[in-house]
């Protein structure tokens, strides 16, 4: 069948299926030399994808939101402007490697954060079953380990033919020194044994990223703030000569239930920066490396501000893909502010399942 966007939104929300194409769609994967690799950033709270991309034509947005509505912006199109604090991104803009997801979340969207978090990591309303890079992992017959630097890590990882790799709290172990020591295994200790076979594993590799791990070359400057030391990593191990193809990477802060301005922006422009250096590095590596880069978060926030000059947890919110294969400006469409569903929530128009499979297809194609 023809995969149109109708039938793949219809097919993604009615069945959760992450790949649906036939296997033809990776057949010019063998002709293209480049090293593709995909940077998964989550943002942990819920973004307010309202005051990401600003609709400064709205005045329901105004009006809903009359101590935390953006004033400050950078105009995109003639409805919506990106958040001022995110002016490291205007280059890729310009350079047609910035696209946005608009209106994106679940047809019936679960507001609590661990139920949400399994939703999106795994591409599956239910929050059940193998995360999203590892399906994408095991589709293109990935045989390097999916590698997470995220301090709590993420679904989105497990599951894969291949094992994932965990820097967490071993971070250290890059630069200095370290052994491991088998312990005994006690007969019918089945879980105890598995997890040690993880843990050698993980110190097997750190061991040898050791090997291969240079400085950052100069001309590199990373920005402040807690993002940059996972960008600092995943660069320098994208300048090795085997890079994985997948990594996870995580910044915490967007539950801003209050002073959401400060706070949020805050986090905007340290999101930003990391992302532009991270895209920006990756070619100062001067290496045949496709580096693509998807921000997603959880949920969305509420339209209409509380008390505390902050937002609630929503619903549909946005979702921003780096790469030279993203040449759309958006894609979906922006959420009808003036159309809540019964709680006073946004709706969403593509699901996170789409969202996926849309990266998939651009990437592997």
């Amino acid at each position: 069948m023809k995969l149109s966007r109708r039938n793949f939104l219809e097919l993604t929300f009615s069945s959760g299926v992450l790949a649906l194409y036939n296997n033809q769609i990776f057949a010019n994967s063998i002709f293209n030399n480049k090293k593709k690799i995909l940077i998964l950033i989550e943002l942990r709270g819920g973004n307010d994808g309202l005051n990401t991309i600003i609709p400064y034509k709205n005045s329901t947005y105004f009006s809903q939101r009359p101590n935390i509505a953006i004033n400050n912006f950078l105009i995109l199109n003639s409805e919506l402007a990106l958040n001022s604090m995110m002016k490291s991104l205007i280059p890729l803009w310009e350079e047609n490697k910035l696209t946005f997801a608009l209106g994106l979340g679940w047809p019936n969207p679960n507001r609590s954060h661990f139920m949400a978090m399994d939703q999106w990591s795994t591409g599956s309303e239910s929050g059940i079953g193998k995360g999203w890079l590892s399906k994408i992992s095991d589709y293109i017959n990935n045989e390097k380990y999916l590698l997470s630097l995220g301090p709590t890590s993420s679904n989105a990882v497990e599951g894969a033919k291949v094992n994932s790799l965990h820097l967490i709290g071993k971070e250290n172990n890059l630069f200095s020194n370290s052994s491991y020591q088998n312990k005994n295994i006690l007969n019918n200790r089945k879980a105890l044994k598995k997890f040690l076979e993880i843990d050698q594993f993980s110190t097997n590799q750190i061991n040898d990223l050791k090997m291969k791990i240079k400085k950052l070359p100069y001309n590199i400057k990373l920005p402040k703030g807690k993002l940059s030391k996972q960008t600092s990593t995943a660069l320098k191990i994208i300048n090795t000569e085997s890079p994985p193809s997948f990594i996870q990477m995580e910044l915490s802060g967007f539950d801003t239930h209050q002073n959401q301005i400060n706070r949020q922006n805050k986090l905007l422009k340290e999101l930003s920066e990391n992302i532009s250096i991270l895209k920006r590095g990756a070619e100062k590596f001067k290496k045949n490396i496709d580096l693509n880069i998807v921000v997603t978060s959880e949920f969305g926030r509420r339209l209409k501000e509380n008390g505390s000059k902050g937002s609630d947890h929503g619903s549909a919110s946005v979702a921003i893909i780096i790469g030279d294969a993203f040449k759309e400006k958006f894609i979906g469409e922006y959420p009808n502010l003036n159309n809540l569903d019964s709680r006073g929530d946004l709706i969403p128009n593509i699901s996170p399942s789409y969202l996926y499979g849309y990266i998939q297809n651009r990437i592997w194609s």
